[in-house]
């Protein structure tokens, strides 16, 4: 069983035509890491031409003996925001990018703002390129992952989080600018999944943090975010995980009919209760804390992956994974090991076994 295999099987919950899986698939995020491969800093990989990029993960999943079972396609998620004209920047040597600047600056703004597409990003251009060449090659077997930035969250990045959350929670700005900016960020993020998908991409993950019940409450997120979510994933071709980058388990019921393949969760959110609520129709996928990977030993690390394992074994529709986005770069290469190989260790299903308890 290769990997796509695997993940089809599990997120099927055993009842696809590759029949049960044989272990609980594994999506480590090491994106990067890749500049460990090449000995230069994270700006000077970002920097490599996608070729580079991909050959570095592809060199990331032979390390661990090609146990994870997929490969991202995307260097980051915040480079959506270079299709807004926005640039990237560095606060320290290996940080993660951060957004250069906003391009909304005043609410008014919203009304002149034009739909940009990727295709006038050549950042996001790389990006198709980095999946094309995966799909090309480990993508016969390992999963291809790309990423966006959810429409709903989006305007965090070009506005700022308080200046959204102000709109958000002020009926009159609401009521004029809502519409307009979620229709803009729909369309772009749709057009931008879409064209990841047909790039090669077997899967694109919507990372979504304002709308998670970290930043809102249950009526709000109901009434703005959720309709948001299940128009964004109707309009993309393909298969959509979805993660909210904070705690979604108060949400999460929500979720068993929006379209998703899978919910990515966080450490907060129990891995149990949440496939409880998703009835068996939606997979998910998680939840080592991604944060506390930085100063946790291999061995806890393990005993982290070992739990979410326990938990999320049972029926199938597990991958193991850390809390998103990525892993961050001074996580030891020892620690990112644990991680996958737990699932040699303790993921292994016993057909037998578990048919006896279907």
């Amino acid at each position: 069983m290769n990997s796509i295999q695997r993940v089809l099987a599990s997120l099927t919950f055993g009842k696809s035509e590759h029949g049960l899986p044989d272990r609980i698939p594994t999506f480590p995020v090491p994106l990067m890491q890749g500049a460990l491969v090449y000995k230069c800093t994270v700006a000077e990989y970002f920097a490599m031409p996608a070729t580079k990029i991909a050959e570095a993960q592809v060199q990331i999943n032979q390390m661990y003996d090609g146990i994870p079972d997929g490969v991202a396609g995307i260097p980051n998620v915040i480079q959506d925001v270079t299709a807004f004209g926005l640039g990237l920047k560095y606060h320290y040597q290996n940080s993660t990018p951060a957004v250069d600047g906003m391009c909304i600056h005043n609410f008014d703004d919203i009304q002149s703002l034009p739909t940009p597409s990727y295709e006038k990003s050549p950042t996001l251009r790389k990006t198709c390129d980095i999946i094309s060449t995966l799909a090309s090659g480990i993508g016969k077997e390992k999963v291809v992952i790309g990423a966006a930035i959810a429409p709903f969250s989006l305007p965090s990045m070009i506005m700022g989080t308080s200046k959204w959350m102000r709109l958000l929670f002020t009926p009159k700005l609401r009521d004029r600018h809502f519409h307009r900016i979620m229709g803009i960020c729909k369309t772009f993020v749709i057009e931008w999944a879409n064209a990841q998908l047909q790039a090669g991409a077997h899967v694109v993950i919507l990372a979504d943090g304002m709308a998670s019940a970290t930043m809102l409450p249950r009526n709000m997120f109901q009434r703005y975010a959720l309709p948001v979510i299940k128009d964004t994933i109707a309009a993309i071709n393909g298969m959509v995980a979805y993660e909210a980058v904070g705690c979604i388990e108060p949400f999460i019921d929500c979720f068993s009919d929006a379209g998703a393949i899978a919910m990515l969760i966080g450490e907060e959110d129990d891995i149990g209760k949440c496939k409880q609520a998703l009835q068996g129709k939606v997979g998910v996928i998680g939840n080592v804390n991604n944060m506390k990977m930085r100063r946790w030993s291999p061995a806890r690390i393990e005993l982290q992956a070992k739990s979410a394992i326990r938990q999320g074994k049972p029926g199938y529709g597990f991958i193991l994974a850390n809390q998103g986005p990525e892993i961050p770069f001074d996580v030891s290469l020892e620690g990112i090991g644990a991680l996958i190989r737990s699932v040699e260790k303790y993921g292994r299903y016993e057909p037998a076994a578990e048919l006896a308890l279907a």
